[in-house]
């Protein structure tokens, strides 16, 4: 089982540039992929899209990447002027149209400027670059799974410890349900009683009362089904693959059922036993929201 939050990094580049790769990941119903570039790498932005594709198929991924000049090299930086240039006669130009001071502009005021130093990439085909910006990707590729895998374990030890309990509900409400019959037959024999001989006590009426009541009561199907939906759950954890979308759908079918059980069985055991199953539920639904 795999959670769709978790984090890689790496570093590395075989060619002049180092290249430092970070990815996120959250949790989402599809898999949204948002791309940092420097703007010399923008045409490389589908295949790095796809090389996280290939591996991560659910949640919101953000992948940053950033490249500078190995150390034994120039650092590579590059000053705009031009980005200086219009900011100082922006400035200058503000100051003017609204009569403001002519304050002198500070050096740390024009070290604020976004993007003030860019990093001079050596004119290459991207498919150069691609050749070791690649390996650097799976790395950090590989990092964020193991992250999501070790957080999915906690995920699924959680899961199995709640699908215990609802198990043990599930026992608890299907053993209540087979003496509920036997309990209806006393509670209308002691209702009969208590009106001292004034109404005879039909057996055969009793029979068929117990009867009705027992066929519209009765929750062995939906013990039955809401049984074979967590043998299910269960299977679907430890199959391989994606999974979050089939847990979510089986917790439904479950619940669906688990409410028709509290619906018709008029009993104080399967009332509170259920409610325990729902409360599980609940909380079997928010953990799965973050498994892939």
């Amino acid at each position: 089982m795999r959670s769709m939050t978790g984090f890689g990094q790496a570093e590395g580049g075989k060619s002049s540039l180092q290249w430092s790769v970070e990815i996120r990941s959250l949790n989402h119903r599809f898999f949204d992929c948002a791309i940092r570039l420097p703007a010399a790498l923008a045409g490389l932005e589908e295949k790095v899209r796809e090389a996280v594709r290939t591996r991560i198929k659910r949640g919101k991924i953000t992948v940053s990447i950033s490249a500078k000049k190995r150390a034994d090299l120039s650092n590579g930086l590059v000053l705009d002027k031009a980005k200086i240039r219009f900011y100082i006669q922006s400035l200058r130009q503000i100051q003017k149209t609204f009569r403001l001071a002519q304050e002198p502009i500070s050096i740390n005021t024009l070290l604020s400027i976004p993007n003030l130093f860019t990093v001079d990439l050596p004119e290459r085909a991207n498919d150069e670059y691609w050749h070791s910006l690649q390996s650097v990707i799976d790395r950090a590729v590989s990092r964020l799974i193991l992250a999501q895998e070790k957080e999915g374990l906690a995920l699924e030890r959680d899961l199995k410890g709640r699908v215990r309990i609802i198990k043990g509900s599930l026992k608890r409400i299907e053993s209540a349900a087979r003496r509920l019959p036997f309990e209806r037959s006393k509670q209308l024999v002691e209702r009969i009683s208590k009106h001292n001989g004034a109404f005879t006590l039909d057996a055969n009426r009793l029979e068929q009362e117990v009867a009705l009541w027992t066929d519209r009561s009765d929750i062995t199907e939906e013990v039955i089904r809401a049984s074979h939906h967590i043998e299910q759950f269960q299977k679907s954890c430890a199959a391989s693959g994606e999974k979050g979308k089939k847990l979510d759908f089986i917790t439904q079918e479950i619940h669906r059922e688990v409410n028709t059980m509290a619906s018709k069985a008029q009993s104080s055991v399967v009332s509170s036993e259920t409610i325990k199953i729902k409360s599980e539920l609940d909380k079997i639904r928010e953990q799965i929201q973050n498994v892939e």
